[in-house]
């Protein structure tokens, strides 16, 4: 028989005045929300957009995939909520809220995500992070110029690149998954994950039987740890003995693609195939093996240059087309933002892409530390996609710092100049 139990728990920790969190613990609809604002703002965000994820408690879906887009519309729901609060009462200008929730259906776990609060799936003694972090560092980490330790200290670590509430459109994170026996699901803030590592949440959730046992021993470690910020964090598990784990998780994510730094146009196309670097050796004869195995080796070398080549002129001509035809991607044409349609490569004098629709949004509009992140590229599912990549970019009034606009200058709490990364 398939049961799932959940419980929450939010702290004010050891430094902040109220506490600004907010989470929801329903019939099948869990979710976590850290406010900023300041003056009450952070808590009425967090509040008001817990409550489009309210109307899903419940609901049944016809399939998945309309389980994931109801709960990305709720999360969209939520932005257009706060948004539209922010702009009618002065007070609340600049309020925001991260927000990350999952939606059980059946043995299905949808997760949509927006913020630097987390989702972590714990099976069979393995802790991993379903969510990316939507903040500056974390951009930074995946640009190869910072690595998590340095990430864990970083005067800028607080500021997030994506919140709920900071623009009238927002870019949702969503992934389905399917449960197994003894999974657990934590959703938390960052004032737990800011200050307790992994490995001790990975611990206390295994060796503590009772949920909210679990949780107060977590909250107990985050306040030992100084308690910096409010802690809140949801933790539900799955049992179902008639599941068949056998074939191992299917998970289905949509994410952001984000290549290597020194990836090739002809990587981005696929690996076609590989040659055997062995060299041919002799058994017997009079002649010169290593002369003959020379020969053989550049014979093989030659040989797969011109597959390869083969293999690219085909690609290119059978399936450029196509290719042209289905891929999008955000970039920069000079210093305006642009869709182009296509591969983001070039052969020789020949581009594989190009612009399919322009935007209003120039470098100007952009802060500073996301113009790398265009020069790279966005790539995008089709040319919806790419619209919403472009509504999803940050521009220089909505990046946050705990509430607080980030300017290439950044401030921190206190006011200090903590300067540029």
């Amino acid at each position: 028989m398939r049961r799932f139990v959940a419980a929450g728990t939010s702290d004010v920790g050891q430094v902040r005045q109220g506490n600004e969190d907010a989470y929801l613990v329903a019939d099948s609809v869990v979710a976590v929300a850290d406010g900023m604002g300041g003056h009450l703002a952070g808590e009425v965000a967090s509040a008001t957009a817990l409550e489009p994820l309210r109307n899903l408690d419940g609901r049944i879906f016809p399939d998945p995939n309309t389980a994931l887009t109801a709960l990305r519309d709720a999360v969209v729901a939520a932005n257009e909520a706060v948004s539209e609060m922010a702009e009618n009462e002065p007070s609340y200008r600049g309020m925001g809220t991260t927000l990350t929730a999952a939606l059980v259906e059946g043995r299905r776990l949808h997760v949509a995500h927006v913020g630097d609060s987390r989702a972590y799936l714990l099976r069979g003694g393995d802790l991993s992070q379903l969510t990316d972090d939507h903040t500056l560092v974390q951009h930074l980490i995946d640009e190869g110029q910072l690595t998590h330790e340095e990430a864990a200290t970083h005067p800028q670590r607080s500021i997030i690149t994506r919140a709920i509430g900071v623009s009238p459109d927002i870019d949702v994170d969503a992934m389905t998954l399917e449960l197994h026996p003894d999974d657990q699901i934590l959703l938390c803030s960052d004032g737990l994950t800011g200050v307790v590592s992994d490995e001790d949440i990975a611990r206390t959730l295994l060796e503590t039987d009772d949920i909210d046992q679990a949780l107060t021993a977590l909250v107990d470690q985050a306040n030992a740890a100084g308690g910096p910020d409010n802690i809140t964090a949801v933790v539900l598990r799955f049992e179902d003995p008639d599941v068949d784990v056998s074939e191992g998780p299917k998970t289905v994510a949509i994410r952001t693609f984000k290549g290597d730094e020194d990836d090739d146009w002809a990587g981005r196309l696929g690996t076609y195939g590989a040659f055997g670097s062995n060299r041919l050796q002799l058994a017997s004869g009079d002649g010169d093996s290593d002369d003959v195995a020379s020969f053989s080796g550049l014979v093989f070398k030659s040989l797969a240059i011109l597959v390869g080549i083969a293999v690219i002129i085909g690609v290119l001509y059978g399936g450029g087309r196509f290719l042209l035809n289905q891929s999008y991607f955000v970039g920069l044409e000079d210093r305006e933002v642009v869709i182009y349609q296509g591969i983001d490569a070039e052969l020789g004098p020949l581009t594989l892409y190009r612009v399919a629709e322009r935007t209003e949004l120039t470098l100007d509009d952009i802060p500073s530390y996301y113009h790398l992140t265009l020069e790279e590229g966005l790539n995008a599912a089709d040319i919806n996609d790419a619209r919403r990549r472009v509504r999803g970019i940050p521009l220089r009034d909505e990046a946050v710092d705990d509430g607080e606009v980030a300017e290439d200058d950044a401030t921190d709490e206190d006011g200090a100049d903590t300067g540029t990364p």
